[in-house]
Formats: C-alpha cells, sequence, structure tokens
C-alpha cells in the first residue's frame, strides 16, 4: 500500500461528528481540479466508500469500474441543487468555521480529493493539486494562517501546494487527522538521523533548552495576566486548554505539549495557539494603560 493510502485509511478512520460532515464535504469539492467537477474517483475502495457515507442517500451514485489498469470507484453528484452551496470559486470561511476542528476537516477533505503523499530517497513529498492558481492561494493562505508552512508551485498551468520538510509535514497530516502517519514519518526522521550519526552539539542543545525556558517564561506570564484580567468570554476553550497544559509542564516542549491536548494538536497548532495568547494579553496590557 502506497504511503497516500496509508494516510487516507487513517483519514477515512477517523470519527466524523454531524457537525464536521459538511465541512469534509466542502473540502471534497473544493480540492477538485475543475469547478465544474461533480465527480470523486479513487483507486482505493476505501476512499471512495468513506465518501459515498459522508453524503445523504440519493444525492450521489456510486460506479465501480474494472480495466486492464486495476479498478476504480467513482463517486459522482446525482442531485446538483445539493452540491451547488460547495462549487465555490473562492473559500467560503462561513461554510468552513474557523475552530481548529472544522479548518481541518476541510484540509481532510481537500487532502482526499486532491492530496498525495510521496515517500522519495531524499524524504517524503507532500502535495495538494487543486489545479488553479486562485485556489492554491486561498488553501496556501487558510493552511498558513493555521501556523503551518506549505509553497505554492506549478507544472505548466496546473498549480500545486507541496512541502518537503518532515516536520512541516508532520504538523499538517497531525491537523487534518492523521496522527499515526505523522508519528512514522517522524519516526523514520529519527531513524535516518541516528544512523547518520547526526548528533546535536552540547552548545545548540543549550541554546535550545534557553529558548524553550525563555519562551515559557514568556507565555507564563501572558497567562497569569489573562487569568487575573481577562474580561467573560475572552478566554476560549482552546486557549484555556493550552494555558493550563503550560501552567502544569513550564518546561515542556510545543511538540509535548500538543500531545498532551485533546485531540492532539501539532506543534505548530500550539504555537499558533500562544500566539493568540500573547495577542489577548498585549490588548489586556493596552486596556490597563489607557
Amino acid at each position: 500500500m502506497s504511503f497516500t493510502n496509508e494516510v487516507k485509511h487513517e483519514l477515512c478512520a477517523c470519527d466524523v461528528p454531524d457537525d464536521l460532515r459538511e465541512k469534509i464535504r466542502y473540502g471534497l469539492f473544493y480540492g477538485f481540479r475543475g469547478n465544474d467537477e461533480h465527480y470523486f474517483i479513487s483507486h482505493d475502495k476505501t476512499a471512495a466508500g468513506y465518501v459515498r457515507r459522508l453524503f445523504p442517500k440519493n444525492t450521489v451514485s456510486y460506479e465501480q469500474h474494472t480495466r486492464k489498469t486495476g479498478t476504480s470507484y467513482q463517486v459522482t453528484a446525482a442531485d446538483r441543487l445539493f452540491f451547488l452551496k460547495y462549487s465555490t470559486p473562492v473559500i467560503s470561511r462561513s461554510l468552513i468555521g474557523g475552530s481548529d476542528a472544522e479548518v481541518g476537516a476541510f484540509l481532510r477533505g481537500a487532502f482526499l480529493s486532491c492530496g498525495n503523499v510521496y515517500v522519495q530517497k531524499a524524504g517524503y513529498h507532500l502535495e495538494l493539486s487543486a489545479g488553479t492558481e486562485e485556489k492554491c492561494e486561498e488553501l496556501h493562505q487558510l493552511i498558513n494562517e493555521q501556523g503551518m508552512n506549505i509553497s505554492v508551485s506549478h507544472r505548466g498551468s496546473s498549480y500545486f501546494l507541496y512541502s518537503k520538510n518532515s516536520e512541516d509535514i508532520s504538523d499538517i497530516l497531525t491537523f487534518m487527522g492523521a496522527v499515526q502517519c505523522a508519528m512514522e514519518i517522524m519516526n523514520i526522521k529519527i531513524i535516518k538521523e541516528v544512523r547518520s550519526g547526526i548528533n546535536r552539539s552540547v552548545n545548540c542543545e543549550t541554546a535550545n533548552i534557553e529558548r524553550t525556558v525563555r519562551a515559557s517564561s514568556k507565555q507564563l506570564d501572558d497567562i497569569k495576566l489573562i487569568l487575573e484580567n481577562a474580561e467573560p468570554g475572552e478566554l476560549s476553550d482552546d486557549l484555556r486548554e493550552i494555558a493550563l497544559l503550560r501552567m502544569n509542564n513550564p518546561d515542556m516542549s510545543l511538540r509535548d505539549l500538543g500531545k498532551l491536548a485533546n485531540p492532539v494538536i501539532s506543534r505548530s497548532g500550539v504555537n499558533h495557539r500562544f500566539e493568540r495568547i500573547a495577542k489577548l494579553a498585549e490588548e489586556i496590557r493596552n486596556r490597563q494603560r489607557s
């Protein structure tokens, strides 16, 4: 089984609350290469069956095609009116929502329709082939807003998003819900580093520890200020969770803090939440000065 299929199988095995199904459906449609395409084709029966189950009965048709090159499965929109709201030329933020779970569900759908992760000699290569420059730029902005890194490129007139950085790929997979595959990437990276005899110098380790301590101290100061001075409702549930985790684990790295969250969040996701905490703390300081 290809690593892409491993990722898609894990995404298909994720529990999907009813309120997130629409986000995944929207991601599926946004990931199609053309705005007029209303079908999903896969050589993987698990992925096709999962996509089929996402939609209400009688809104899609399901076909199996067997050729010399192999078997493919096609899920086609049968009720065009039902799918009309998903056919947006740019990302509709109101249709996605703003929480990590909602954006993650949207990206999960997009990956299922246009995503691949390739295993190469030099490492891993993640790609989202949404087709047009405009759609790729929209996805690029959305992913960057979540604190994750990805780049835009093109082959001729076909545009795509990509990353060759193991940590960035791991963060994106974790955010979408493929936690086990993300851990596999990082484990392989660690094994390669050990086999290559790559060791961090004592000075580098010391500098990293000092940076972690300084960052943690600043975060704890911000958290204390917010808890003592924030107005009701200013501190959202996701920020409160990461704040309490930092208070209980002042020396822990961002990646390890993310593993303690429920659900697990990536290092970039943790950093993004601390940036929001820092912004809120600065707003409170400005109020106190005025």
